[in-house]
């Protein structure tokens, strides 16, 4: 039977062979126009002129009666099956074999709170009120439970519905927590499409109740989900959505917090960002945001007037830390509908302070004297620890403990400086580039630039080049939307127009000047005024690098010579300084991988993972595995890499000399947000302690909800699905449903039984 058909009726079994009994009346028509009726009549002229006249009325009145005969056996059909007008009402127990599955929804967003329940606990009331319902019918209902957040791992799996089911069901419901995840609908519907399989019986119907906040921003484009739920369709599964949320709730929330983490030092203030969003449809006012430092609330409060609906603001705010050691932050908003996204945490490492490697080319010329006064004229101020040497330390001595290096005036680098200098930077070390008049064009465009691929971003002129200087023709500088320009920002900048160059090496006329057409990431972000490239950004591996085609200190230009060239060499160190050495930061959900090399590394794993009553150690034993790269830990350096963002998961640098033997060790159960410490020991009994930060996702803020409307736009016309509205539960036991139509159909079965009475003994032979 079509599984749209027995969307309409209670007692289905019944229709087909009540439509098929239509038959009879007509069969029994025929049959009477088969028989002779012997007749005393006059002439046979006289009979059959009265027959031609009649002959019409005769047979407009039998196949009135015929209809109303075929109207009495269909009414007595829809009568006995139910007929349902308004499928989204209709019972889901009718009395024949059925597997009822329930995806039930435990995304982040289903923790939206209304009055002393939230969307997760409805969804849980509707379970219970399922199960209670299909108990009072033994032995005829299968019931399957699936969390969205594990679709393949069912809580229970084609058990038989009874009271027995109904007691494990509560205690099982009692203890289940709502995720703090971001999940997929889609992989839900594929996952119960594997469960219901072709194993079902024959004759048994298969449900699939999906209850759901059904957010807006799960159905917007979702080709995807309409070919999942169709393939459902058309296997035969009826679909059944169950709303449990009604109103779209105002929801404020902490979308971000990060800050120059690369450069915290302790005992020096450092910058970070908080960024707040109002998810809601009305301005929110007089919004404060409380400030926690090592679980201590500080006398801190960022407060905004006013939030406009749907927009983000952001503020900063400087904190110290006083030790050398992880620190961790958290940013905190006052309670609303959805409270886990009210709360940013954010943890990092103050060094004792930040080495800072310089390369002098040209000693004599005292040029790195400038860069050293910049960045650290009093090191308890800045944090930084800069370091003057010759190209011969980067022949002799390893660099990973400097955050960055500057290269100025230098001539040519031996290979053997080349290569360990290339490895730094992408591993993600910092390198800035400063020429001067000791800079050998050749090797560089050769050893350096190399087409494109390698540490200088460009080619060079044979010698530098003047500047002229022009009476009134502006500053000498045009500087694009960079990091490091922050101290030249504004209208009137006093800075920029005192700021002169007077001599620069140019590029080599064939490069392309248009950063879009070439394509090669360099971005040019300081031009002269005769529209010369002079200062460029690009990536080498994961290291950020930024070159100047003039000099550092004030051979060609009078940079040093002002207050902003302090401020530009502290926003040129803070945007280079190498950012894989920072706590990583990932969002709830996304597991811990862990491969240790067992040369240095034990294979005990403690996991100090955050927990309601306060924190939880799991230990893990890792075990060997000779297969792909998982996040290594390495001993000596521990050399990690994070995204700038949240959201982006980071991983640990696999070393490419590591052996092929690795211990590995997953851990999966980071549903909680805070801070996972992950404590390793060492062959030599040394404890390594890693910080890993998991946060709410952005995405489970946004509480818009979707209409049923935009659910059957996006589903397609090819998927038939009953959706019901918060709070309604007739269509679990759905008693009454259809009382209305059956009082109907009596009244209009006895009109035409009236009628079909009447006209088959008006049409009837009769003897006086």
């Amino acid at each position: 039977m079509p599984s749209w058909l027995l969307q309409y009726f209670l007692n289905p079994t019944f229709v087909l062979a009540g439509t098929a009994l239509v038959a009879s009346p007509i069969v029994i028509h025929l049959i009477n126009r088969l028989r002779y009726r012997r007749v005393r009549f006059a002439a046979m002229e006289f009979l059959l002129a009265s027959q031609q006249r009649n002959r019409k009325r005769v047979l407009l009145e039998q196949l009135i009666l015929l209809l109303l005969r075929i109207l009495l056996v269909l009414g007595l059909m829809l009568l006995i099956a139910r007929l349902i007008l308004d499928p989204s009402q209709l019972s889901v127990f009718r009395g024949a074999r059925s597997h009822h599955m329930v995806l039930l929804d435990d995304s982040g967003s289903m923790r939206d709170r209304a009055g002393d329940t939230t969307a997760f606990g409805e969804a849980i009331s509707v379970v219970k009120k399922l199960v209670a319902e299909g108990s009072r019918r033994p032995g005829t209902q299968v019931f399957t439970l699936v969390l969205l957040s594990h679709p393949e791992q069912p809580l229970f799996s084609q058990r038989d519905v009874n009271d027995s089911l109904l007691a494990e069901l509560d205690t099982k419901l009692e203890n289940l927590r709502c995720s703090h995840q971001t999940l997929s609908l889609i992989d839900g519907l594929n996952a119960a499409k594997t469960l219901f399989g072709d194993k079902e019986e024959r004759g048994s119907m298969k449900h699939l109740h999906v209850l759901s906040d059904f957010r807006q921003r799960d159905w917007q484009d979702q080709k995807a989900l309409s070919g999942a739920a169709e393939a459902l369709v058309s296997s035969g599964v009826t679909l059944n959505f169950a709303k449990t949320v009604e109103l779209r709730h105002p929801n404020l929330a902490v979308t971000d917090l990060s800050g120059d983490l690369q450069i915290a030092a302790a005992g020096v203030p450092v910058r970070l960002r908080v960024t707040a969003k109002n998810f809601g449809e009305q301005a929110a006012s007089d919004v404060r945001l409380s400030v926690h430092q090592d679980n201590q609330k500080l006398p801190l409060t960022l407060t905004f007037d006013k939030i406009e609906a749907s927009e983000s603001v952001e503020r900063e705010f400087d904190l110290v830390f006083d030790t050398p050691k992880k620190h961790d932050v958290r940013v905190s908003l006052e309670g609303d509908s959805l409270s886990e996204d009210n709360s940013r945490l954010l943890s990092l490492e103050a060094s004792a302070i930040h080495k800072v490697l310089i390369i002098d080319g040209d000693p004599a010329a005292d040029e790195g004297s400038y860069v050293v006064d910049a960045l650290a004229a009093d090191p308890r101020i800045t944090g930084f620890a800069p370091q003057i040497e010759t190209v011969d330390y980067l022949r002799r001595r390893p660099i990973d403990e400097f955050q960055a290096v500057y290269l100025l005036n230098v001539s040519d680098l031996p290979a053997d400086a080349v290569a360990p200098l290339e490895k730094y930077v992408a591993a993600g070390g910092g390198l800035a580039w400063f020429v001067g008049g000791s800079v050998k064009p050749a090797f560089y465009n050769e050893s350096l630039f190399k087409e494109g691929h390698g540490l200088f971003p460009v080619p060079l002129e044979a010698a530098p080049r003047d500047l002229p200087i022009v009476e009134d023709s502006g500053p000498d500088l045009i500087l694009s939307t960079h990091p490091i320009f922050r101290v030249f920002e504004g209208q009137e900048n006093p800075y920029l127009d005192v700021t002169r160059v007077a001599k620069f090496f140019p590029v080599a006329a064939s490069w392309n000047r248009d950063d879009q057409a070439r394509g090669d990431e360099v971005q040019t972000i300081a031009s002269l005024r005769n529209r010369q490239p002079l200062m460029f950004h690009h990536r080498f591996g994961k290291g950020h690098i930024v070159t100047c085609l003039t000099t550092c200190g004030p051979t060609w230009n009078n940079w040093a010579k002002y207050a902003s060239y302090v401020v530009l060499q502290l926003e040129l160190q803070k945007h280079i300084a190498r950012s894989d050495r920072q706590l990583e930061r990932r969002i709830t959900g996304e597991p811990i991988e862990l491969a240790l090399d067992p040369s240095e590394f034990t294979d005990q794993v403690d996991i100090v993972a955050p927990d309601p009553a306060g924190e939880r150690v799991v230990r893990l034993q890792a075990a060997p595995d000779a297969g792909g790269a998982k996040e290594e830990i390495k001993n000596s350096k521990p050399e990690t890499r994070n995204s700038n963002s949240e959201g982006e998961s980071s991983s640990q640098t696999v070393d490419s000399k590591s052996p092929s033997l690795r211990l590995t060790a997953t851990f999966r159960d980071t549903d909680l947000p805070g801070i996972y410490r992950v404590r390793l020991v060492d062959l030599n009994q040394v404890p390594f302690e890693r910080w890993i930060t998991y946060n709410f996702p952005i995405e489970e803020s946004d509480l818009a909800l979707a209409s049923t409307e935009l659910i059957r736009k996006q589903l397609g016309d090819k998927v038939r699905v009953t959706i019901q509205a918060p709070g309604q539960f007739s269509w679990i036991a759905g008693r009454d449903i259809g009382h209305e139509i059956r009082d109907w159909l009596l009244i209009l079965l006895g009109v035409i039984l009236v009628g079909e009475q009447f006209l088959a003994y008006r049409l009837s032979y009769h003897r006086r």
